[in-house]
């Protein structure tokens, strides 16, 4: 008996070791930059959101799937919800280029879902019920947002790291529910039956959460009214578009232009959008134009992954988000560019060096993994500091700097 105990623990230190290294090497690299996970944990049709479609009475349950790096131990994960395309009439949650994102995006490091919206029968198919669609789906993307933010411990999410991607008509949703205004809404929405305020549907649980988001990556978007776009509730776009795009204009135009104009709303797209923001003094944003390029262009007729042209696409998503995780908002961008961090990457010292409009009072400075754990803490009463980071592990890292209840974030590279 004794000996079939002691065989039983051996086992099991065996196994538990065995556990420990493999997700040790799966967090290896450096997270967010590259691919660190081999597994991705998918939980299908988690319910999120109960709302009635348009023409019908009953309410319809949507659902989402949540996808995770396999082994993880991060206890607060920045998240991407996606939103697939089809004109608001089709698509859905599963479709291979939402799948392929999300499995990426898990491997990376991210937790990521792609979210049913409400659809619009073909039958009912007009330009007030798209118009009355498209802003069902805004509303829709709010109520993932904020199912998120009100489940952030459980799904293990960093509630303030939340971005969205979409495609097509997800990504007209996703601006719409970014952008929008109860003074703004088209007046279609106030037809009977009124679809109330944008964030005003889901679950009654998570009805007080916020639906902040800290970037969002539209692919071949747009708006119905520039003006909607305001400094005050501006957060980083990243746009990719083709220049050659009928569906969802490049510039400006009807939606599917040369075959129904008069049914499809007349839209701004991404080209209409960056020179808008240009226009409204907003730098903190990225155009990505595919010259000669049609709309989903990543997609062929079929439905499927033209893999070297979604590559490329997800390069440049994988960058932004990279390039915003832990980014200032509430932080004027003059304050932030007073603290200067090289060299990044760094290989032995990281020198800190503070403008003189900080260095009157001392800062409090935190340097922590990507779990979290803190690497240095201290105060720089210099405008001057130097930091031995030779002995770190490579990978990344992110510097953390409060002043007077100021806070100012910077990602540091390790090689």
């Amino acid at each position: 008996m004794k000996t079939s105990k002691n065989l039983r623990l051996i086992l099991t230190i065996i196994l538990t070791c065995g556990l420990f290294v493999n997700a040790m090497k799966a967090q290896s690299g450096v997270r967010y930059a590259e691919p660190v996970f081999d597994e991705v944990t998918i939980s299908s049709a988690v319910p999120f959101s109960s709302a009635i479609k348009e023409g019908e009475t009953a309410p319809t349950t949507l659902y989402l799937d949540f996808y995770e790096p396999a082994g993880d131990t991060l206890s607060a994960r920045p998240l991407v919800i996606t939103v697939f395309g089809g004109a608001f009439v089709a698509g859905s949650r599963d479709y291979v280029d939402m799948v392929e994102y999300c499995t990426r995006l898990a491997k990376h490091g991210y937790v990521a879902a792609s979210i049913d919206y409400r659809l619009l029968s073909f039958w009912n198919l007009n330009s007030t019920s798209l118009i009355r669609d498209a802003y069902m789906a805004a509303q829709d993307v709010s109520s993932a947002i904020r199912f998120f933010k009100y489940h952030c411990d459980e799904y293990r999410i960093d509630s303030k790291q939340v971005f969205l991607l979409g495609n097509s008509a997800g990504s007209i949703a996703i601006l719409c529910e970014l952008f929008m205004d109860e003074d703004e809404r088209p007046v279609e929405t106030f037809e009977d039956p009124d679809l109330g305020s944008m964030h005003s549907s889901g679950f009654d649980e998570y009805a007080g959460c916020s639906p902040a988001v800290a970037g969002a990556i539209p692919h071949w978007g747009g708006v119905m009214d520039l003006d909607v776009i305001s400094t005050e509730e501006y957060v980083p776009l990243c746009m990719i578009h083709g220049t050659d795009d009928n569906t969802v204009p490049y510039d400006s135009g009807y939606c599917f232009a040369g075959v129904m104009p008069n049914l499809m709303p007349f839209m701004y797209g991404s080209h209409a959008i960056a020179n808008y923001l240009d226009e409204i003094g907003i730098t903190d944003y990225e155009f990505h134009p595919f010259e000669g390029e049609g709309h989903a262009f990543y997609l062929n007729t079929i439905g499927q992954l033209n893999e070297e042209k979604f590559n490329v696409c997800f390069a440049i998503t994988r960058d932004f988000l990279f390039n915003h995780l832990s980014f200032p908002t509430s932080v004027a961008e003059s304050a932030v560019m007073l603290i200067e961090v090289y060299p990044n990457p760094a290989t032995n010292l990281l020198t800190i060096c503070v403008g003189e409009a900080l260095s009157s009072k001392p800062l409090n400075v935190n340097v922590v993994d990507v779990m979290g754990r803190k690497m240095f803490t201290g105060l720089i009463s210099s405008s001057g500091f130097h930091l031995d980071v030779s002995q770190w592990p490579s990978g990344v890292y992110f510097l953390q700097v409060e002043q007077n209840g100021q806070r100012f974030g910077r990602k540091i590279l390790k090689r």
